[in-house]
């Protein structure tokens, strides 16, 4: 529910009013309630995926043994805000690493305790830690975010958001051509590890 200032209650004026009429009066810029206006500068799709790639390949430098993987294609996420969910006029960008080592269940405490100590000694910010998802999140130096998700067909996902701001494209791709990935069967992406490791797999 909306809260109106008491002089616009008193105009009779609720927040939608308002609005249209700031816009009215010229009023342009962040929209109403946004307290994160666009920012003046905008990085490219391709230095936003570059940025992306360099942490996690850092997310995963303290893991030892060393996981196999592979990386999804990037994607990315306009922003909305404000009590008109109106566009921010920037995106994110997100970009998932799939570890196909196969990791058994009884190890999944000794990775992310493993990365949880890695990150924290790069100056990650571990914002959430859940041991019974499980799942583990953190914040970055440079304010972009990475995740470690555990699946329940054993499928464990490296999840890296933000590298900058990106432009909005709607048209198309805005990181080119995506490569074919690989599928299962009945047609959803083949993100299961397949791969045994004499630690980590048993």
């Amino acid at each position: 529910m909306s809260m109106a200032t008491p002089t616009a209650r008193r105009l009779g004026l609720t927040a939608a009013t308002l609005a249209l009429a700031l816009t009215a009066c010229g009023h342009t810029g962040a929209g109403v309630g946004d307290e994160h206006p666009a920012p003046e500068t905008l990085t490219t799709p391709e230095q936003a995926v570059q940025k992306l790639d360099a942490l996690l390949d850092d997310a995963l430098s303290g893991i030892q043994p060393p996981l196999r993987h592979r990386d999804g294609w990037p994607r990315s996420t306009e922003q909305s805000g404000g009590i008109d969910d109106h566009s921010k006029g920037y995106a994110t960008a997100t970009r998932d690493r799939y570890i196909m080592t196969k990791v058994s269940k009884a190890k999944y405490a000794t990775l992310m305790d493993m990365a949880e100590r890695d990150w924290k000694a790069k100056g990650y910010k571990i914002t959430s830690v859940n041991p019974n998802q499980p799942a583990l999140f953190a914040a970055a130096p440079d304010g972009s975010s990475v995740a470690m998700l555990f699946g329940a067909a054993g499928n464990i996902t490296l999840q890296a958001s933000g590298g900058g701001h990106i432009p909005v494209i709607r048209d198309r791709d805005p990181f080119g051509t995506p490569t074919p990935e690989p599928t299962l069967p009945n047609g959803n992406p083949d993100i299961l590890p397949a791969y045994d490791d004499p630690y980590w797999s048993t």
